[in-house]
Parts: structure tokens; C-alpha cells; sequence
């Protein structure tokens, strides 16, 4: 993986925190891979207290994963760029 596609991980995965900290609802499925069909199959909604902790967790782990690969990501933090001095590996906040 590039610098470049990494550094774009990164900011796709600080945007995608951004959206489920301010979601009402996450709508969580599975993908039938024997018949290839097209979008989510066994689909269940459920409220951002329920689940939005739980995924903005996982992807703020995977962010300060990424962030530690990317050498740009400290120049970036010394910016006070938000969401990635905020994470910590344990996936504290």
C-alpha cells in the first residue's frame, strides 16, 4: 500500500467516525456470498446507543493502527489534526 492510499484510509476512516458518533440509526447486514445478491441480506436496524459506541471504537483502534504506519500522520497531529490525536490504541478516547 502506498502513502498516498494509506493517507487516504485514514481520512475515510476519520469521516466515517464522524458518522456514526452523530447517527440515529445503523443498519447492520450480511452479504450472501454463494449467490453473489446484491446489497445487505439478513438486515437489522438497530438505535446508535445500541451499537454506535461499539463501531466508532473499532474504527478509532483501526485509525490510530493506520496513523502509526503513515509517516505524514505526525506532521499531521502536530497540526492538531482531531481524530487522530484523540485515538489511543486501546481504543480509549
Amino acid at each position: 500500500m502506498t502513502i498516498p492510499d494509506l493517507m487516504q484510509q485514514i481520512d475515510e476512516t476519520e469521516r466515517l467516525i464522524a458518522v456514526y458518533r452523530n447517527a440515529n440509526e445503523v443498519i447492520v447486514g450480511t452479504q450472501d456470498e454463494v449467490y453473489k445478491r446484491r446489497g445487505l441480506i439478513n438486515r437489522t436496524t438497530l438505535t446508535a446507543a445500541e451499537i454506535g459506541d461499539q463501531i466508532v471504537s473499532i474504527l478509532e483502534r483501526r485509525l490510530a493502527a493506520m496513523a502509526g504506519r503513515a509517516p505524514e500522520t505526525q506532521r499531521r497531529i502536530r497540526r492538531g489534526k482531531p481524530m487522530i490525536a484523540r485515538c489511543r490504541p486501546d481504543g480509549g478516547r
